[in-house]
């Protein structure tokens, strides 16, 4: 039952980007996403994250930064609430900082075993305070992840992820209702110690930008370091 509705629910993610979203040029570049990341328990019911994402390419780079606090429902569900930080840096001329993002989110985890692989459900909804609005705009982001072993009794595993991203509203001088990001990954992970592991892979992007001439797909080499305590 559990496996047949994460089929179905990541059917469902595939499918509906493609309909909800007109032809449009599409603008391709290359990047590189470093990941390094902490979450554990605090006593026996509350958790906490901790995580730095810095994302380069040729014409600018920016850092995610995000916290968050947890509490645990049972053994594989918890409810998160969070907040993150994003600045911005342009490499045109000296390079410059420049005005970000900060957002607050609210966040559902679910982290089943179906057999051998190890899923992952997530679904966030995020408020996102964006540079030149004083409107709030509201995302609302769903992951389906599957890691499966294949060697090196278990610490050799294939990583198949899919995240789908949605604006609930529109926001003068920012995003507009619709699908917003559809993020794919496939690749491989390292356990190299008992709370430590190294995933790299490939992660394609596709973003729609209704307010220039054509859409955007990144090509990412994607590079997280995990640090799991839990």
């Amino acid at each position: 039952m559990r496996s047949q509705m994460l089929r179905s629910l990541l059917g469902l993610m595939l499918v509906i980007p493609f309909r909800a979203v007109e032809a449009r040029p599409v603008q391709a570049e290359a990047q590189l996403w470093y990941t390094v990341s902490a979450q554990g328990g605090i006593g026996e019911h509350f958790l906490y994250y901790l995580e730095a994402q810095p994302r380069f390419s040729k014409d600018d780079g920016r850092a995610i930064l995000r916290s968050a606090g947890g509490v645990r429902l049972f053994q594989d569900m918890s409810l998160w609430l969070g907040q993150g930080w994003i600045p911005l840096w342009v490499w045109d001329g000296d390079p410059a900082l420049r005005q970000g993002e900060s957002r607050l989110y609210q966040q559902y985890l679910y982290t089943p075993k179906l057999g051998s692989v190890r899923g992952t459900l997530r679904a966030r909804f995020e408020q996102r305070f964006l540079s030149g609005t004083t409107e709030v705009s509201l995302r609302a982001r769903v992951m389906l992840r599957g890691a499966q072993p294949v060697a090196a009794e278990g610490r050799l595993s294939l990583i198949l992820w899919d995240e789908v991203f949605y604006h609930l509203n529109s926001v003068e001088g920012g995003p507009s209702a619709g699908f917003d990001t559809n993020r794919v990954f496939l690749g491989v992970g390292w356990k190299y110690a008992d709370h430590s592991s190294v995933e790299v892979g490939y992660l394609n992007a596709f973003i729609r930008r209704p307010s220039s001439e054509a859409d955007q797909l990144i090509h990412a080499l994607s590079v997280s370091m995990p640090f799991n305590y839990l």
